[in-house]
């Protein structure tokens, strides 16, 4: 078992609500979204119940991307034990 944390900054999440457009998401503010990305930050930093990979999502766009998600599937397919960190840098504008 593994637990997948996609890690991004509160700017970034708040540009996914946005693309995203859902009516019920538009009324969340940055305040809010930060306080939780903070706190999710926090619990996984201490995280050792099972496997975690940390994966950050700044750069990269999995769901659009095609390339970007075959990397995340790779990754996540090589065997490994603890805590591992994927940090893709790439552009967003492919």
């Amino acid at each position: 078992d593994m637990v997948i944390f996609l890690q991004s900054d509160t700017d970034r999440l708040m540009q996914n609500i946005k693309i995203r457009g859902r009516e019920y998401e538009k009324s969340i503010n940055w305040n809010y979204i930060d306080a939780l990305n903070q706190t999710y930050n926090e619990y996984f930093f201490r995280y050792d119940k099972s496997a975690l990979l940390i994966i950050n999502t700044n750069d990269i766009d999995f769901v659009n991307n095609y390339d970007d998600l075959e990397e995340i599937i790779q990754f996540i397919r090589t065997p490994s034990e603890g805590t591992r960190y994927f940090n893709p840098i790439k552009s967003l504008s492919k």
